[in-house]
């Protein structure tokens, strides 16, 4: 099996070609059905790792960056944005997302969500390594190296949780910045090699204890960093004790949270309403049934 890494321009523009990238011909095809296009052809032209994972046990499960290239350009200047990057609204293990490394300035890449560290035997590996505990960075195998020199900043605009206690179907809710601007979670990558001479860029969003905010309905929360801190978290120069700080939660009074669809609860449901406030239906009470 052959794994390629391309350079980000020329990723995207096979998407382009090939996955209905942009929003040309919709009346051919509704929008979850080009973003279902473009992940496939995706895993088929690169072999992506993948690998189903449920979200309700996942400490940082699913995410959105329901941005266009605009905005993203507004909110993260001074970092490359290409023009042709979509809005997403229920990212998942295993897909590509985009994220800034440090080289020396920074430069986008498209990760592999799952970290596959160097020694792992096959990238299925990244299965378990989606996410990275910011107390153990230092003493894990799989995150000890890429915390000291290979950091990256992964553009989001909101993450899912899951309502302990919530009945069937899960109740999903997504966090977000009351202003709906985006943000940026620390984020460690890797290479990892095929005996091809194939190679396959990853990635893992680390975590931190939750806030008063999150703590209500997790107790983690995914490590978004202040905007300060952006570049100094992809510096080679800076030093492990002000990365701990770094990691510290953000504060609970620039976030909020909405109910949102169970729709989240699939994978492979990707639409704009996914991200609306939503309201469970009401039980029909016995005098509405007869």
């Amino acid at each position: 099996m052959l794994y390629i890494r391309m350079e980000c321009g020329s990723l995207l523009q096979l998407l382009v070609e090939a996955a209905c990238f942009t929003r040309g011909n919709p009346g051919k095809a509704s929008f979850a059905t080009l973003k279902r296009k473009q992940a496939s052809a995706l895993h088929t032209i690169f072999k992506f790792p993948t690998f189903q994972l449920s979200p309700f046990h996942l400490m940082c499960g699913r995410f959105t960056l329901a941005k266009d290239a605009k905005q993203l350009k507004k909110t993260f200047e001074g970092f490359p944005v290409d023009a042709r990057m979509q809005p997403r609204y229920n990212i998942s293990p295993s897909q590509p997302v985009s994220g800034w490394v440090a080289d020396p300035s920074p430069r986008l890449e498209i990760f592999s969500w799952g970290l596959i560290p160097p020694w792992a035997k096959d990238p299925s590996f990244g299965a378990k390594c989606i996410n990275a505990r910011a107390e153990t960075l230092k003493e894990k195998a799989t995150f000890k190296v890429p915390y000291r020199r290979k950091r990256c900043l992964v553009p989001a605009d909101g993450w899912y949780e899951w309502k302990r206690g919530s009945t069937s179907p899960k109740q999903p809710v997504r966090f977000h910045r009351k202003d709906d601007q985006a943000f940026a979670f620390a984020g460690l990558w890797e290479e990892w090699h095929d005996r091809d001479g194939g190679m396959i860029l990853s990635c893992s969003i680390i975590t931190t204890r939750p806030n008063a905010l999150a703590r209500r309905i997790h107790p983690r929360m995914p490590a978004v960093l202040r905007e300060e801190d952006w570049l100094h978290w992809l510096s080679p120069l800076s030093l492990l004790p002000d990365l701990d700080r770094i990691l510290e939660p953000v504060a609970a009074d620039d976030f909020t949270y909405d109910l949102v669809s169970p729709e989240v609860n699939r994978a492979g449901v990707e639409h704009p309403d996914l991200i609306l406030p939503w309201q469970p239906p009401e039980q029909a009470t016995q005098g509405e049934l007869f």
